[in-house]
């Protein structure tokens, strides 16, 4: 199995740095640095993007949308003009009154990456506008539940940290899009906490992310109970909660004061512990632990306390009942033996053998430990798992400090 690592570094100025940054794959293939612009930098690990940003949002976004210009420009012809206008039989006209609609109650700091990124980019602001919900357009005509989540601690992990292990389902299309992965640092230069997201090239939302402090979130589909497009979008919100929170008991108060726009079952994890807010659009739940060290989300409500009747049709529901089931079943056959990797194969068994996993409509996967700060991600059919390590790691080798020290701020 090829594994690209990419070492991070939080200063005690609260910033991202690179340092060591190599692959460890058998051809000895290395991160690159492949470019440079205004104290942003582009890196690539293997076929996957990892872009740092610096400075306040207007700027992150200049730099994003420079160092990204070729991506941001392929993604917008293959996702807008081929899918969705090609294939999906969308208007342009209808996608821009959706992404609009999106963009408008954005809040002021993350439109201003987008005013950035378009100013650079070369697509000016009304197509920077659309590319930003590739991922919106089909969820408003119909709405497919996808998507699972497990994490583990204590007993599970025989004493190790906390796991978090996600698989981002949805139509088998977007695998068309995965080759534009992007993993984004997010450094600014006020009070925020800094957060990394992971998305399709110029989506400005957290579906998963991870902070400087261990917060992990990620979210899956719910129950479904409509769509409110005059809400802020929950994907937002997360990105929102990542900078603005350090802890799960002031994440708790946030979520209670939340009402998102579209049904919703949000998964957090911090160095100890994990859980799962049930959201429908009309009330907030938050669910503990299915047992010590183990919850496992999919996209039905299991709360008992919304007494609700039993799933019918798990096939009509994308298998959510089996797919929960099945990461139950394996969080007791490995019980013990848990760690980044016992995750990972986790995550690579498909639904047919007994895991969670969709042959031909997983889009990406992502492992966490947040104690460590460490990713892993994979693109099925496209790449393998890679390791995105946070952690602060100094050489102490003066050549490999030479070769491989990297400052977002020079």
């Amino acid at each position: 199995m090829k594994r690209t690592v990419v070492t991070w570094t939080l200063s005690l100025f609260f910033l991202f740095s690179f340092t060591a940054c190599f692959a460890g794959d058998r051809q000895g293939s290395r991160l690159l640095q492949v470019s440079f612009f205004n104290g942003g930098k582009l890196f690539t690990a293997g076929r996957l993007k990892v872009v740092q940003l610096n400075g306040s949002y207007r700027q992150m976004g200049r730099q994003y949308g420079w160092l990204l210009r070729d991506d941001l420009n392929r993604l917008y012809e293959i996702a807008i003009n081929s899918r969705f206008i090609g294939k999906q039989g969308f208007t342009h006209e209808r996608l821009q009154v959706i992404a609009q609609s999106i963009f408008d109650v954005y809040p002021q700091r993350f439109k201003e990456i987008i005013y950035g990124m378009a100013e650079t980019s070369g697509l000016g602001i009304d197509k920077q506008i659309v590319l930003n919900a590739i991922e919106w357009y089909p969820k408003i005509n119909s709405f497919i539940p996808r998507c699972s989540g497990l994490a583990v601690w204590g007993d599970y992990t025989g004493g190790g940290p906390l796991v978090f292990g996600r698989n981002n389902d949805d139509s088998s299309f977007y695998k068309e899009f995965a080759e534009f992965m992007v993993v984004t640092v997010f450094n600014p230069n006020d009070s925020s906490i800094p957060a990394a997201i992971i998305n399709y090239a110029g989506v400005m939302y957290a579906p998963t992310g991870i902070s400087r402090e261990g917060i992990f979130l990620e979210l899956n589909s719910g129950n479904w109970t409509g769509y409110y497009p005059d809400r802020l979008s929950i994907f937002v919100t997360l990105f929102s909660f990542l900078q603005d929170f350090s802890s799960l008991s002031e994440l708790d108060t946030a979520f209670q004061s939340t009402r998102v726009n579209l049904s919703s079952i949000i998964n957090a994890a911090d160095k100890t512990s994990a859980c799962s807010y049930e959201c429908p659009t009309f009330a907030v739940k938050r669910r503990g632990p299915d047992r010590d060290g183990l919850l496992a989300a999919t996209n039905h409500f299991v709360d008992p306390s919304w007494e609700l009747p039993p799933q019918p049709d798990d096939e009509g529901t994308e298998w959510t009942v089996t797919r929960r089931n099945n990461l139950l079943a394996l969080a007791e056959k490995y019980k013990g033996a848990f760690d980044a990797e016992k995750v990972q194969e986790v995550l690579d068994t498909t639904i047919e053998n007994g895991g969670a996993t969709y042959p031909g409509g997983t889009i990406y996967q992502v492992v966490a430990v947040p104690e460590e700060l460490k990713l892993w991600l994979k693109a099925p059919g496209l790449f393998e798992w890679q390791e995105v390590d946070l952690k602060d790691r100094k050489s102490t080798r003066k050549e490999e400090r030479k070769q491989h020290s990297f400052s977002l701020n020079n």
